[in-house]
C-alpha cells in the first residue's frame, strides 16, 4: 500500500476532526465505533442507543450534533429510507452507496453493483462546473422473503422515532 493510499478508519476520522481543531472524546469515539460496526443506515435513536448499550452513554444532542458535523465534513450522509425520521450511515468517499428498502418490512440491503449514474455525475459536473458532486440512489420495493411470507420480525428495522 502506497503513503497516499485513502483509508477510512475510526481513527482515520477521528485525526480529521483533530485537524479540525476539535476534542476527540469518548462519545465521538463510540458514535464512530457504532456507525461502523452497523453495516446499515441507523437513525439517530439507534445511534444513540447501541453507543449507550456500548458504555458510551452520549445523550440525544450529543448524538445529533455529532452526525450534523460528521454530515458537514462529508463523512456520514443522510440516507432517504421514506420514514419518519433520517438515517445514517459512513461515507467512504473511495466507495459508492446506493441501496434497495423492502417497502414491507423495511430491509435496507446496500447495492453492490456498478452505479448507473457515474457517468452522468462525471457529464453534469463538467457541463456545470460542480465540484465535489455526489448523489443519493434508493430503489424501493418487496424482498423476496415479504413476497413468500417469511419475513422474520428481527428483519424488520427499529420502530421509527
Amino acid at each position: 500500500m502506497s503513503d497516499c493510499a485513502h483509508t477510512f478508519t475510526v481513527d482515520s476520522i477521528l485525526d480529521r476532526l483533530r485537524g479540525e481543531g476539535m476534542r476527540v472524546t469518548g462519545s465521538r469515539r463510540g458514535i464512530l465505533e457504532v456507525l461502523f460496526e452497523a453495516g446499515r443506515p441507523l437513525s439517530l435513536q439507534e445511534i444513540q442507543d447501541e453507543a449507550a448499550a456500548r458504555g458510551e452513554g452520549p445523550d440525544y444532542a450529543t448524538v445529533f450534533r455529532m452526525i450534523t458535523l460528521l454530515e458537514r465534513l462529508h463523512i456520514v450522509h443522510k440516507v432517504n429510507l421514506q420514514r419518519s425520521c433520517s438515517y445514517y450511515e459512513l461515507h467512504d468517499p473511495t466507495k459508492h452507496y446506493d441501496h434497495i428498502v423492502c417497502t414491507e418490512c423495511g430491509k435496507v440491503v446496500l447495492l453492490d453493483v456498478p452505479c448507473p449514474l457515474a457517468e452522468a455525475e462525471r457529464f453534469i459536473a463538467e457541463r456545470y462546473g460542480f465540484q465535489d458532486l455526489t448523489h443519493s440512489l434508493e430503489f424501493f420495493g418487496k424482498c423476496p422473503e415479504c413476497l413468500n411470507g417469511s419475513a422474520k420480525p428481527e428483519e424488520q428495522p427499529a420502530a421509527a422515532e
